[in-house]
């Protein structure tokens, strides 16, 4: 049974949170967890939160949520650093 790991961007739009982006984390749990661990964000839901992540493990092609990340503007462009310098890096060793 093969496993992934995904982050999906969202973003809340007048007709409710919009799916934006997705990256893929490969198969490796300890890779997609090191870099999730790094993330800023808040586990709370405010009614000022618009945009989140969503941490997600998808199993046979059925996705199980792990963890949403409520973010600002300013997390979610240092969450996208981090997954870029972390994929970036697992691709190159």
């Amino acid at each position: 049974m093969e496993t992934n790991f995904q982050i999906s961007l969202h973003m809340k739009t007048p007709a409710g949170f919009e799916t934006y982006g997705n990256f893929d984390l490969g198969s490796d749990r300890e890779q997609a967890m090191s870099i999730v661990k790094q993330f800023k964000g808040t586990d709370d839901l405010s009614e000022n939160s618009i945009l989140y992540m969503d941490f997600t493990e998808v199993q046979a092609g059925v996705p199980l949520p792990v963890k949403i990340l409520h973010c600002t503007l300013d997390d979610l462009t240092y969450n996208i650093r981090i997954i870029t310098r972390d994929i970036f890096k697992n691709f190159s060793l």
